[in-house]
């Protein structure tokens, strides 16, 4: 594959776009956490300016020689108030503008087609990093509040085959799938109650890190720590929290009400009750997503802890660990530090092999045996029958690639990342091995025959082709 970036396709142009907007390579660049960093930034100094301006009109108002001056402070108190209130308009507008952006690239019509699009968007994610290349764990970082958001909704739609009647803030998201009912009610319903909360608040759970004592710990007073470092453990504790504290403060503070438009006085008294009961539900979801208080905060918690191993920022980081990444969810569940239904239901949706991730494993002929080769698949569907059999795009056929066709299952038994399997390929001599792996490799050198047979490959490349983009099919 040439290294050379191509033009992508339209969808993998508006997902990369989603992403800029979210958390740029350009910390200048407007953006959600550009927002957040400019928040905390400022409102300390706006806070300080505004309570300086107040004091000095009191005083102004006690002397009655000072009218003129009054008017004057009056004036600036309202504008400083007026330019605060505005910017926070606009940070609320933002992120909802990329939440509903988000529900168009993730949702659709059914449930089926939703997770076929949840599918797309998950592993058009994974399939723009190539791993532990270069800069990764930077890459990782902005690719990460996406992820889990898309996750959490999946998650939500998994409520309705879970008992959370002992649950109201559970019970109150547990009927979202009742959206696919042709109910437009409903789903728009679901949509401002429950989707761009959810959305919202995996954004936003670690916007705490954006304050400038954060930043410090991360990066040192002259910024010349490494972000990605492991911490002490007095500086983790500290810096998380930081992050819970600042977080809920920008959550409550940061953003807020949104705007009203209109003038009907009955019309928004509904309005800011509706979102008043809204932002109350986004406080708890996300303080509990720390605290494990209520268990709803594990709608965003099991995401973000899946996502931090699959786009892991370590300098460890190996792509042949993600199928790994469930374990850790249900070792959680077993020592009780996470809802086992729910740890059971997400494990259901990701099964063991992320989304992006490149399968390798041993066709079979028509009569049902094993052939003497390997192919690549990508995988390509949330919600695999068996948890460990993948359903995954084909992209190679008798050792060519090919840019086009139709999802398969790969039995457990045929999956080169199971050690048994690779066992079943040692036979067919080195000078086949190296035959085969230079048909599929432009980067093969014959030392690489030593790792005999690969039990993953790295699709980055191939998806790099905008041909290649196009691995997933509406559900008819």
């Amino acid at each position: 594959m040439s290294k050379f970036e191509h033009p992508d396709n339209n969808y993998t142009l508006q997902v990369k776009q989603l992403i800029e907007d979210v958390y740029p390579k350009d910390d200048q660049q407007a953006s959600v956490y550009a927002d957040a960093r400019s928040y905390f930034t400022a409102s300390h100094e706006q806070q300080g300016g505004l309570e300086e301006l107040k004091l000095k009109l009191s005083r102004a108002e006690s002397d009655r020689k000072a009218q003129a001056k009054v008017e004057q402070l009056r004036k600036q108190v309202k504008d400083l108030a007026m330019e605060r209130e505005e910017s926070r308009y606009q940070r609320v507008e933002r992120l909802h503008s990329v939440a509903s952006r988000l529900l168009s690239l993730c949702e659709g019509e059914s449930f089926d087609d939703t997770q076929m699009l949840s599918s797309k968007f998950l592993g058009t994610l994974m399939l723009l990093t190539r791993g532990p290349e270069r800069n990764f764990a930077v890459l990782h970082k902005r690719l990460k509040p996406l992820y889990k958001a898309v996750l959490a909704l999946r998650l939500v739609d998994k409520l309705h085959t879970i008992d959370v009647q002992d649950n109201r803030y559970l019970g109150h998201v547990k009927e979202s799938v009742l959206r696919f009912q042709k109910d437009e009610k409903m789903r728009k319903k679901w949509q401002e109650e429950v989707a761009i909360p959810i959305i919202s608040c995996a954004l936003l759970q670690d916007i705490g890190l954006q304050a400038p004592e954060a930043q410090n710990i991360l990066h040192g007073d002259d910024n010349s720590l490494d972000e990605f470092r492991v911490l002490d453990e007095p500086s983790r504790k500290q810096l998380l929290k930081i992050n819970f504290t600042e977080t809920l403060e920008y959550l409550k503070n940061g953003l807020g009400m949104p705007r009203y438009i209109g003038n009907d006085k009955a019309e928004r008294d509904r309005f800011v009750q509706r979102h008043t009961a809204l932002n109350v539900f986004m406080q708890t979801l996300m303080k509990d997503s720390y605290l494990s208080k209520t268990g709803v905060g594990e709608l965003i918690k099991i995401p973000q802890i899946y996502t931090s191993i699959v786009l892991s920022t370590k300098p460890d980081f190996s792509k042949k660990n993600l199928p790994k990444g469930y374990v850790f969810i249900e070792q959680l569940a077993k020592k009780g530090a996470i809802s086992a239904g729910l740890a059971k239901a997400f494990v259901q949706i990701v099964g063991y092999f992320p989304l992006g991730f490149g399968v390798t494993y041993i066709p079979r002929s028509e009569k049902g045996i094993d052939r003497e080769q390997y192919e690549c698949a990508i995988v390509t569907r949330l919600n695999p029958a068996h948890p460990a059999e993948p359903v995954v795009r084909p992209v190679t056929r008798n050792l060519a690639y090919i840019s086009s066709g139709s999802d398969e299952v790969v039995k457990r038994s045929s999956n080169l990342y199971f050690p048994a399997n690779r066992k079943k390929l040692l036979n067919i001599g080195r000078e086949r091995l190296m035959e085969i792996m230079s048909l599929l490799s432009a980067s093969f050198s014959p030392e690489a025959v030593d790792d005999l047979i690969p039990a993953y490959w790295e699709p980055a490349d191939y998806f790099s082709f905008k041909k290649n983009q196009n691995l997933w099919n509406r559900v008819r």
